[in-house]
């Protein structure tokens, strides 16, 4: 042991006593955890200063700060192992000390042994919210910055109820821009590498990159700004990082993936956030458009999403009740649980006449509503109807609602819309009354349509 280390000029060193114990405990920690071999002081001491930053170590409260024991770092490194998909060893090996020398976000990580899920920071109190770019990076100049930090959005909008629009100018919810290593903020960068970008939590919407960064799209060099950003934008909505290593929310960038997804665990955690994405399902003849708050996609087959399934409907109906979906044909009646149908159907309608117009699910009752010319049926799934004193007039169910509709349901904002011909009435569940200004085109508000 004498041999390891000793201060030459120990007489002109007035410090000497303190390296030479720093040096020592190095040294024992090295052979109490059995975790270092090969590895130099350098190595060692870098690796413990990054469990440190990101979370995995506190610091003590001794004044060296130095004294960890050695298990309290072998359990941080299987932390460390366990989040970034390595060998869980306890131990400082090559493989280990790589991932941390990989791009990753300035934030802490922060994570416990027990679970393995998503983190919450915090949560905005609204759900359109406003971004604004106030400089981008030469790398990629400013449309194409602009393009990835929108598609960088998209992926959370395209998961939650969450809208974002750009603003050029004026004071944004979320506030992006590039710097480098320099006082332009608190929390300097490190220059190439290393951290990529960082940002804050809820309310604050402050979201850095690394303008020292080399920022690309659709390469496998430098770093993808689309993916990096969408990461950033996620701790600016409220989520920490995700212990699943292949998440868009773990810390560690994993490079560019031309067909990259958001994991399970993002969506869950920005669900949890803000809630599901709820979508409409609008039918015409042989196809079906999903309808969300950020407009339409592209219309399929009918069958291609419900199997066994035709087209032509007459009514569709989602019960939120029991989680199960209704389609109503002629005087048959198709149930699905998701995609799946349920067995024994379809079946044939006994209570309810056949080709009826319309039909919804009731929020305040927690019933099914289904129409037909001036009359309505109610309908409990949980348990017997009597259907005996149906029809009853529409207008009973909704003041000022009309006849005939062609469609109807209840939307994610809790209203109830009526659609006939080329009207579309509002209808407020709690006062079981069509609202003022009603009707409206439904080619306007409804299809975007300008004309």
């Amino acid at each position: 042991m004498k041999s390891f280390y000793f201060p030459t000029e120990m007489g002109k060193n007035p410090n000497w006593k303190m390296e030479y114990k720093l040096e020592l405990m190095f040294f024992l920690v090295l052979l109490l955890t059995d975790s270092c071999v090969g590895l130099s002081r350098r190595e060692f001491t870098d690796a413990v200063a990054y469990l440190r930053k990101y979370g995995y170590l506190h610091i003590p409260l001794d004044t060296e700060g130095q004294n960890h024991p050695p298990e309290e770092i072998a359990e941080a490194l299987r932390i460390f192992q366990k989040v970034t998909n390595l060998q869980i060893s306890g131990k400082l090996d090559s493989a280990t000390l790589a991932m941390m020398n990989k791009p990753r976000c300035g934030l802490e990580d922060s994570f416990d042994s027990k679970s393995l899920k998503y983190r919450i920071m915090g949560y905005w109190r609204k759900k359109m919210l406003t971004y604004r770019l106030h400089n981008y990076t030469p790398d990629l100049g400013l449309g194409k910055t602009r393009l990835a930090i929108q598609s960088a959005f998209k992926y959370w909008s395209d998961v939650s109820p969450l809208r974002f629009k750009e603003l050029q100018r004026g004071k944004a919810d979320i506030k992006i821009s590039f710097h480098r290593k320099d006082k332009t903020c608190p929390v300097p960068f490190d220059g190439r590498g290393h951290v990529l970008a960082h940002a804050d939590a809820p309310e604050s919407g402050i979201v850095h990159f690394d303008g020292d960064e080399v920022w690309t799209e659709g390469k496998n060099s430098g770093s993808n700004l689309r993916i990096v950003a969408a990461h950033e934008i996620g701790h600016a909505l409220g989520l920490g990082h995700s212990q699943h290593y292949s998440a868009l929310m773990g810390p560690v960038y994993n490079g560019y993936h031309s067909d990259f997804k958001l994991h399970p665990d993002d969506i869950r955690g920005i669900q949890a956030l803000y809630g599901p994405l709820r979508k409409t399902y609008v039918f015409s003849g042989q196809y079906v458009w999903t309808k969300s708050s950020s407009g339409y996609n592209s219309p399929v087959l009918i069958s291609a999403l419900w199997k066994e399934l035709p087209g032509s409907l007459n009514a569709a109906v989602h019960s939120q009740r029991t989680a199960k979906s209704y389609f109503l044909k002629e005087d048959k009646l198709w149930r699905y649980t998701g995609f799946k149908l349920d067995h024994g159907f379809p079946k044939r309608l006994t209570s309810i006449p056949a080709n009826i117009d319309s039909a919804l699910y009731f929020n305040k009752n927690k019933k099914l509503i289904f129409f037909k010319g001036s009359g309505y049926w109610q309908w409990d799934e949980t348990g017997p109807t009597d259907f005996s004193s149906y029809p009853k007039p529409v207008g009973q169910l909704f003041h000022g609602a009309p006849s005939n509709t062609d469609a109807a349901f209840t939307w994610t904002n809790g209203h109830i819309y009526l659609f006939k011909g080329t009207e579309y009435w509002r209808v407020d569940q709690q006062h079981r009354a069509v609202e003022k200004g009603y009707p409206l085109s439904t080619a306007a508000r409804w299809m975007q349509c300008d004309d």
